[in-house]
């Protein structure tokens, strides 16, 4: 708009001297002007038509080209958004799925329990309240960027800072998590003697636009194996690297356990 602004500047100014020039050229030529004179005041005229000619021609095309730009731009950035979309929920294969925790160790029942005991003394495959009272006094519900949970305090912390990495550099998959649970106290799925890392308070289940992952067929939404390398930095294990496969299952690995003892955030019940 400023390059055509300008060229209309420049195309009224020239106007008026096509006029003067003309009205020399009709109204005085036959009293004082020479043949000479007569001829160079008219190749002057044809030369002003012709500039002003070709600021209009510019303008013309500088407004087209203009209007062609945002058409595109609009276009473009539709058809990216719909690609985002597209790819985040799309079901892939998980490659070296039993080594996606290399350098991290699962939490299992039995460490837990020797680490804070049971987290109630009758468990089922139902949530149920805690009752182990130095677990008991860490459990806090908050919001975590964009889901709500009740864990552990210092996983809670943790994951807030999981959270934080995914939305700097992933915002759009950061706008369609969504969870299917966090805290609740019970065995593992199927079990009659394992205790659930969720019983805790130490791991929660995520989705993409609240599709749920299938358990145990070794595959995965792509978007959550982009989740898992955020989590897998703040030391969080991934369910995908489980004997039977959970993906939407991320929990605190040993080796943060530890360092929260280290630094006692967390007390020992043993």
């Amino acid at each position: 708009m400023k390059l055509a602004n300008i060229l209309l500047a420049v195309a009224l100014i020239l106007a008026p001297v096509g006029w003067y020039l003309a009205h020399m050229l009709f109204f005085t030529t036959s009293s004082f002007a020479s043949k000479a004179e007569f001829e160079a005041m008219q190749e002057k005229l044809t030369a002003l038509t012709i500039d002003f000619n070709s600021l209009q021609q510019q303008i013309t095309n500088q407004g087209q080209r203009a209007a062609e730009a945002q058409t595109t731009t609009y276009s473009d950035s539709t058809n990216e958004t719909n690609g985002l979309v597209d790819i985040y929920t799309q079901v892939v294969n998980i490659a070296n799925r039993r080594e996606v925790n290399d350098g991290l160790t699962n939490s299992s029942s039995s460490y837990l329990v020797g680490v804070f005991g049971p987290p109630r003394e009758d468990l089922s495959q139902e949530c149920q309240s805690m009752t182990n009272p130095i677990l008991k006094d860490l459990v806090v519900t908050r919001d975590v960027g964009p889901i709500r949970v009740t864990m552990l305090e210092p996983a809670i912390v943790s994951l807030q800072q999981v959270f934080k990495n995914v939305q700097v550099f992933e915002p759009e998959l950061y706008d369609r998590l969504s969870t299917a649970g966090s805290l609740c106290v019970r065995l593992i799925r199927g079990s009659e003697t394992s205790i659930s890392t969720h019983a805790y308070g130490l791991s929660v289940d995520l989705n993409i636009d609240g599709q749920l992952d299938t358990l145990g067929d070794s595959k995965t939404q792509l978007g959550l194996t982009i989740l898992a390398e955020f989590f897998k930095k703040e030391g969080w294990y991934w369910g995908a690297g489980f004997g039977r496969e959970d993906s939407m299952h991320f929990q605190v690995s040993r080796e943060k356990i530890e360092t929260w003892r280290r630094l006692g955030q967390i007390p020992s019940g043993n």
